[in-house]
């Protein structure tokens, strides 16, 4: 399980200005309270027809225990990172309760947020409101490789089924688990399967039109300022995995950074690769990378292989950082492939 404050370390991710955005569109898009959203709006259409292919009594089995799902969930309520509400919006299903951070992400559909019956003002990085979610009585409550603790779990299962991930959250989690997960639960199986087929199309098609990354490898890693540097692309991790469906080869280097992905400033040498990606979050952590006589000296630096994405600039691709991360879904990662051809690599791929 993970702590609060590694939690608080993930939601930087989130540039600021999204953040402001999230909160401009809660007034069109809740109920002033949670029991009349749980009230006024009608069960049907939530859900696309059940396939028949869940057999219910069904367990999900999760991190956090076994939880039984006693007959087809009508009324979803979703939690957490983005991922949850990803597959949910994958399988034209809509959820009862959601959080207000989640319609700021490029890949989002805001015509479908606007049609969730209660958005919490609430966001990831506050504790979770119980309260809120009961009243908008859920029959399942969804949080895919969120993290939280075991007691908020137990919390939570007092109102409904809870569903996660069978394995302990992390970076290495398979999103394509977490589709199926939602698929079975919701007795969408046949398309959930499709919603994943369609997305593995789509990154191949972006990989098809680049036949230049083939064999290269790539270092992405993130600059936390006084907090140092992260090596992201780890081994077995989520950015290594979509970058070698991209066509990219496993770097070697990436292996000593499984246990930890700190960067030493003693150790910066090891951001190497033909590629280099350095995420950062404001333009000051970027200049003062940049200046340091040790990065100038990198390798993929010297050569113009290096490409930095900040957050604070626009049309920078930044999101596409989480996805790398936390953040991977069906609908997040075909634009993930997109942006990171058509930004971060566009001009330092030789």
């Amino acid at each position: 399980m993970h702590s609060t404050t590694a939690k608080r370390r993930w939601s930087r991710l989130i540039p600021v200005v999204a953040a402001t955005a999230a909160l401009a569109l809660v007034g069109c898009s809740s109920s002033e309270n949670p029991e009349e959203g749980g009230t006024d709006s009608p069960t049907a259409g939530l859900l696309p027809d059940a396939e028949g292919t869940t057999q219910y009594p069904f367990t999900v089995d999760t991190w956090a225990g076994d939880f039984v799902i006693e007959e087809r969930p009508e009324r979803v309520a979703v939690i957490g990172f983005n991922t949850g509400l990803d597959a949910l919006q994958a399988l034209d299903v809509t959820p009862v309760y959601a959080l207000t951070e989640d319609p700021v992400w490029e890949w989002r559909d805001t015509d479908y947020f606007s049609q969730i019956e209660f958005v919490d003002g609430a966001t990831r990085s506050d504790p979770v409101n119980f309260e809120n979610i009961a009243n908008t009585n859920p029959d399942v409550i969804i949080s895919l490789n969120y993290g939280l603790e075991q007691t908020d779990v137990d919390r939570l299962t007092d109102i409904a089924p809870y569903v996660d991930l069978s394995t302990v959250p992390g970076d290495k989690a398979d999103w394509r688990e977490g589709q199926r997960i939602v698929g079975e639960v919701l007795d969408l199986q046949t398309a959930a399967e499709a919603v994943i087929d369609e997305a593995d199309r789509r990154i191949s098609d972006v990989a098809a039109a680049h036949p230049e990354y083939e064999g290269k490898t790539v270092t992405i890693a993130t600059d936390y300022a006084g907090s140092g540097i992260d090596y992201y692309s780890v081994a077995g991790g989520t950015a290594e995995s979509f970058m070698t469906d991209l066509g990219f080869t496993p770097n070697p280097i990436a292996t000593e950074f499984t246990d930890d992905p700190a960067v030493a400033d003693e150790a910066l040498e090891k951001l190497d690769g033909d590629i280099l990606i350095v995420s950062y979050f404001d333009d000051a952590t970027q200049q003062a990378r940049e200046s340091s006589g040790l990065f100038q000296r990198l390798p993929p630096v010297v050569d113009g292989r290096y490409h930095a994405v900040n957050d604070a600039q626009p049309n920078s691709g930044s999101q596409a950082t989480w996805v790398l991360r936390r953040g991977a879904s069906a609908l997040s990662l075909p634009w993930a492939a997109e942006t990171i051809s058509d930004i971060w690599l566009a001009d330092v791929v030789k």
